[in-house]
C-alpha cells in the first residue's frame, strides 16, 4: 500500500478526501493511482485533513515500499 492509500483511507476514500481537499475526485483519483501527491499539494491536504478532523501525521506523507514477510524457520 502506497503512502498516498494511507491518506486517502484516513479521509473514507477518494471522493470524501477530494471533498475536504477542494480538488476533483479524477485529481485524487490519479494520485492514488500513480502513488504519489505533488509537493506543492501536500500542505492542502494537510490543512484539509485538520478542517476535516482527520488525523494524519508526517510520517503520512512519507513514501516507502513494503517489503515482504520474512518467511518463517
Amino acid at each position: 500500500m502506497s503512502y498516498v492509500n494511507r491518506i486517502v483511507e484516513a479521509f473514507g476514500g477518494v471522493r470524501p478526501m477530494a471533498k475536504a481537499a477542494g480538488y476533483p475526485v479524477s485529481t485524487v483519483q490519479s494520485w492514488k493511482s500513480r502513488g504519489s501527491i505533488p509537493d506543492d499539494r501536500k500542505a492542502d491536504i494537510w490543512d484539509a485533513a485538520k478542517s476535516a478532523g482527520v488525523t494524519l501525521t508526517p510520517a503520512h506523507f512519507v513514501p516507502f515500499e513494503e517489503t515482504p514477510a520474512s518467511p518463517a524457520e
